[in-house]
């Protein structure tokens, strides 16, 4: 997709570890709103694309990454998120000893005076500010469908809501861009579709822009706006899976078989 003001724009973004080749050379544009699937094997790289995008990995110097018409490289994870870049991971990290408003409270912790570690060793600077900080936060839980969870302890929840806890933390801070690393990890067949809930509802919230890692590709084709395909740290083929039939075929072979066809 070409946009004049891209939400975010990768140029020749290539990553070695030692003599290990992880990407090479990957260009890409993503549009305010647009839900980029990311797909391919085991080891063709896609959470190596999202900790450069991240911060957490540090590509080769002549890469570009630019967020708007800010350049990301050289800057850490916890400045990429105060620009509006919010992740979730293929492991939830949930704290157990608190109950699920309090976790989701932690997504707005760049956002206290004094940071996260005064919100809980000293009072909210002012009443203001944690009533409107929670009120955020329960305003999230209910778009994410788990408000009536709030006070309920986050080591006894299952899978499903712990999934809609770890999203609503990333979309509390009203993301940017949004990351979302493989949330169909764990889930049984019957309880995939609460993916394509959980992509729907990031991509309600203000035209936020999500890029999704997943591996399975007809729940990625059935909601993308987008799809790349990554084999060994290449695309080998990007499309509108939402086009037709063939366009759909098309990336489904470069799933399987690793090469582009016209």
């Amino acid at each position: 997709m070409t946009d004049v003001n891209p939400c975010l724009t990768i140029k020749s973004l290539s990553l070695n570890f030692g003599g290990l080749r992880v990407l090479q050379d990957i260009n890409l544009r993503l549009a305010k709103g647009e839900v980029l699937g990311l797909v391919g094997p085991n080891g063709a790289g896609k959470s190596a694309l999202l900790n450069c995008i991240s911060g957490l990995y540090a590509p080769e110097s002549d890469s570009v990454v630019n967020f708007g018409n800010t350049a990301l490289l050289g800057h850490t994870g916890t400045r990429a998120a105060a620009l509006g870049i919010k992740r979730t991971f293929q492991h939830i990290h949930l704290i157990e000893s608190l109950n699920v408003l309090d976790n989701v409270l932690l997504g707005l912790a760049s956002q206290f005076k004094g940071g996260v570690l005064r919100r809980y060793a000293l009072p909210f600077r002012s009443a203001s500010e944690e009533k409107d900080m929670r009120r955020r936060a329960l305003e999230t839980l209910a778009v994410c469908g788990i408000e009536s969870l709030s006070l309920a302890a986050a080591s006894g929840l299952p899978l499903g809501a712990r999934r809609r806890v770890d999203l609503a933390r990333a979309l509390v801070s009203k993301p940017k861009l949004l990351l979302l690393d493989e949330p169909a990890s764990g889930l049984s067949t019957d309880e995939r579709t609460l993916v394509r809930e959980l992509v729907a509802i990031s991509q309600r919230m203000d035209g936020v822009t999500v890029i999704w890692i997943e591996h399975d590709l007809e729940l990625v084709i059935s909601a993308a706006t987008r799809v790349i395909v990554l084999h060994h740290g290449r695309i080998v083929a990007e499309g509108d899976p939402r086009a037709s039939k063939m366009e759909r075929d098309r990336l489904i072979q470069a799933y399987l078989t690793g090469e582009s066809r016209a």
